[in-house]
């Protein structure tokens, strides 16, 4: 069966097309692309989801289908990477409600002092810069 990578540089050859040119056109990094033909994809220096969109883009421009080449490298990359649990320490696992908000009560004479204020402050800082 063939590998991801083979399939990708097989497809751009029987395009006719250089890795110069591909990387021209797709915009990705020459040597990302040598990785990708070969099946090294871990050496590509970025998060998971750029690379699973790199192979995307290059089978879109190789005329490849783009969702299969994905699920391909999603099964080659699922049997190189080890999954493991979160390590939540015990005392973090029980959920504890925050506290209830407190209302600061306000009377209808604080509100209007406040916005003669704001407004007064406002007309201060207009009248000094005008």
């Amino acid at each position: 069966m063939q590998t991801l990578g083979e399939k990708l540089q097989e497809a751009r050859q029987r395009l006719g097309v250089t890795l110069r040119e591909a990387a021209e056109f797709t915009k990705l990094r020459t040597d990302y692309l040598q990785a990708m033909e070969a099946n090294q994809f871990e050496s590509i220096p970025l998060a998971d989801v750029y690379r699973r969109g790199f192979v995307k883009v290059y089978a879109r421009y190789l005329r490849l289908d783009d969702e299969k080449a994905c699920a391909d490298y999603n099964a080659f990359h699922s049997a190189r990477v080890v999954r493991r649990p979160l390590d939540i320490p015990e005392e973090e696992t029980t959920f504890q409600a925050p506290a209830a908000p407190v209302s600061v009560p306000m009377s209808r004479d604080t509100i209007i002092w406040g916005v003669m204020g704001i407004a007064i402050f406002a007309l201060v800082i207009l009248v000094l810069f005008m």
